[in-house]
């Protein structure tokens, strides 16, 4: 120690004290590190102590290592209403460092190392270690000594931990010795795989390219169907915007009223065009299909209702004298054709050409997924006949037996005709609510058409607007996948038959175009499942490659068999020592608990056979008797709490001498102490003999020939004066 210099104020006591040079001096002059101090009662002993704990930030330590008593002594100097502490130490290190301890009015505590940069007491304590203790209760240490068998045993499995480590790294090198066969099968199989993924990629260009040729023709269609209505509608425009002109506007109404009006009419307009689209599509699915056109012409009851449908508007159901009657005419005869059709369909699916042409269809299909998947060399086998001429011969048959697809008419037979009598509803309700306020606003007839006509003239633009926009985006579709700069080639239906038919010449699988919406859906789904397969088959072939490089990376080995063998028996005996210190762990953890008598097995009575032999080993083998003689100690009952000495000599735990379980207790906590620094501070050792004392300083000792002692300072009470000891 180079300085010490300390003032304690007493705030209550109003004292202030400095340090006592006699206790002080000779410890600053002196070129020894263990020190004890003897000294009458209230001489300041404890308070050197205390002073050199507050200052090291033992306070700040875990109950584990230090007593919680001895942390609430120390701390209470924190409490600046009660004490005034300011201090300047210097503690010289054993590596020759200087660590400064400081403390002002108004400042805090500073702790330095060779005057750098002040640190905190969780960085101070992960090189510096302080035990602080008084040996009182000899109990307490004979069971603190009990209950150290666990850190015992901890800090024996941490060190085994590490050695199995070490020889199971080196273990792991047995298995990195090249392996030349496996090398030559990784780079086979990586091949085949790229290759398998060559085959899958061509396969999905073809079907891409299929994608985009039947995208252009679908957009082509698109584009008459549009130009079709764009045509037809400007036709109704023109037509409806003329009689508009010849329509007087209603005078004398007020302009909520006309917007209420106006809105009624906006929305009847609305339901009108929904109403036609629907009954457009069916009239057009009829007139597409010969044979469903020549059904219905050739009976006369079938013709009567398809008639009533096609020259039945929504308006006429709504404005006839019976319209409860009338509606369910019409519905009547929508549900009337729908099932003519729909059993026209039916008796198709069962006929023998559909059921060829289907059967085949998914035969060509289900072979499609073995190819893919790289599984019909099976069928081959069993057949005898190549995939590709099986499919081939499929194909043919599929010609042969072509069938219409009602797929797409039967879905909008069950579905998309359920709207209109929800229409015809909507329509009666606001046809009714817009008569109202005719009505009440004295709107005529004629009052009546201008607001109708102005609202089919709105609908019929926002309509047109759309399909022009429409047209014009699949128009740039189109001019951009055909490379064609000149739009007007699509401005008029004959130029786009023309086109529609050389794009449609040029089909590399004509066949695609029976049924152009399946055949888009189902070449889609099969470009999801060749991406997948290429993904899956690209991650076989990145695993297999990483193998392969790791393979080509190993090294011979470096031991032969013999020194394998060797290593893998100590590397068995090691682990199964590890993992006895853990179930020791566990039985140490249930012995602190206190009640012994319930381990009868045999393996816990011989494990606490061995924890006693450990402690009696703790204690040096040696008991204080009675007499002030040394008697030696075999070991400690654990169960019955009886110590086990030479001769038969057995002696009760509590009979034990208070100094000799203070002295052990302190031995162990000391000769197990960690860290780069250690201070020692014993207060009140006086219940230790000479003898037992010289046991604790013999371990002080070998923390000092480690280079890692800092100090150690015991006191002792003394009724003759102050005295200092060096050892």
């Amino acid at each position: 120690m180079n300085n010490i210099d300390y003032k304690l104020e007493i705030l209550g006591e109003q004292k202030t004290y400095h340090p006592r040079q006699e206790f002080i001096l000779p410890i600053i002059n002196s070129n020894k590190k263990i020190f004890e101090i003897t000294a009458d009662n209230s001489y300041g002993k404890t308070f050197v102590l205390n002073l050199l704990a507050y200052a090291l930030e033992a306070d700040k330590l875990d109950d584990e290592r230090i007593l919680k008593s001895i942390k609430e002594s120390i701390s209470r100097y924190d409490d600046e209403t009660a004490y005034g502490l300011n201090y300047e130490i210097d503690l010289k290190l054993p590596d020759n460092k200087k660590l400064s301890l400081s403390k002002s009015t108004g400042r805090g505590k500073i702790i330095q190392i060779d005057g750098g940069s002040p640190i905190n007491h969780k960085i101070l304590h992960r090189d510096l270690t302080v035990i602080y203790d008084v040996p009182t209760n000899p109990n307490e240490r004979l069971n603190a000594v009990i209950k150290d068998l666990g850190t015992w045993n901890e800090n024996l499995r941490s060190k085994t931990i590490k050695i199995a480590k070490y020889f199971s790294d080196i273990s792991k090198e047995f298995d990195s010795v090249r392996n030349e066969d496996k090398i030559e099968n990784l780079e086979k199989e990586t091949l085949l795989t790229k290759k398998h993924i060559e085959d899958i990629d061509k396969r999905i260009q073809i079907k891409e390219s299929w994608i985009f040729e039947l995208k252009i023709y679908s957009n082509l269609k698109n584009l008459s169907l549009f130009l079709e209505k764009r045509l037809l509608l400007e036709s109704r425009l023109v037509k409806k915007q003329k009689a508009f002109k010849l329509l007087k506007k209603p005078s004398k109404i007020e302009k909520k009223d006309e917007l209420k009006i106006r809105n009624f009419n906006n929305q009847l307009a609305v339901l009108e065009k929904q109403f036609k689209e629907i009954i457009s599509k069916l009239i057009a699915e009829i007139n597409k299909d010969s044979e469903l056109e020549e059904l219905i012409s050739d009976d006369k009851a079938i013709t009567e209702y398809y008639d009533f449908i096609k020259n039945t508007e929504i308006n006429d159901i709504i404005q006839s004298d019976n319209y409860v009657s009338m509606q369910k005419k019409y519905i009547g005869s929508i549900d009337y054709i729908k099932d003519i059709i729909l059993r026209f369909i039916l008796e198709k699916k069962n006929n023998k050409s559909y059921i060829i042409h289907n059967s085949y269809k998914d035969l060509i299909n289900l072979l499609e997924e073995l190819v893919e998947n790289e599984i019909d060399h099976f069928l081959k086998n069993a057949i005898s006949v190549d995939s590709k001429k099986l499919k081939n011969s499929l194909e043919a048959i599929i010609n042969d037996h072509k069938v219409k697809d009602y797929d797409s008419l039967k879905s909008f037979l069950i579905t998309g005709l359920k709207p209109l009598g929800g229409y015809i509803i909507q329509y009666m309700r606001i046809q009714s609510q817009l008569n109202k306020e005719n009505k009440k606003k004295l709107v005529d007839d004629d009052g009546s058409i201008y607001y109708k006509t102005e609202a089919e003239i709105k609908e019929i633009k926002q309509t047109l607007k759309s399909i022009k926009n429409k047209f014009d985006l699949i128009c740039a579709q189109c001019a951009n996948d055909l490379k064609i700069s000149d739009l007007s080639r699509f401005d008029s239906l004959d130029k786009l038959s023309a086109l529609q038919y050389n794009v449609k010449q040029k089909i590399s699988n004509p066949q695609l175009l029976e049924n152009l919406n399946f055949s888009k859906a189902d070449i889609e789904r099969k470009l999801r499942d060749l991406r997948e397969k290429i993904k899956s088959l690209d991650s076989d072939r990145r695993l297999n490659e990483r193998a392969l490089e790791m393979e080509k990376t190993k090294k011979p080995s470096r031991y032969n068999d013999a020194q394998k063998n060797k290593i893998k028996s100590f590397l068995h005996t090691i682990t199964l020592i590890n993992v006895n210190l853990k179930s020791y762990a566990d039985l140490i953890s249930k012995i602190e608990g206190g009640n012994l008598s319930e381990f009868t097995a045999q393996e816990d009575v011989k494990f606490m056979e061995l924890a006693g032999k450990i402690i009696a080993y703790s204690m040096d083998n040696k008991l204080l008797r009675a007499d002030g003689d040394f008697v030696n100690l075999e070991f400690y009952n654990m169960i019955k709490q009886e110590f086990h000495c030479e001769n038969g000599i057995i002696i009760k735990k509590d009979d034990v001498s208070t100094g000799l379980a203070s002295a052990n207790y302190l031995k162990q906590r000391i000769e197990n102490v960690e860290g780069k620094y250690v201070v020692v501070l014993l207060d009140e050792i006086g219940n230790m003999a000479q003898n037992a004392l010289d046991s604790v300083i013999s371990s002080i000792k070998k923390i000092e020939n480690q280079n890692r002692l800092v100090m150690a300072v015991f006191t002792r009470p003394n009724s003759n004066g102050i005295k200092i000891i060096e050892y």
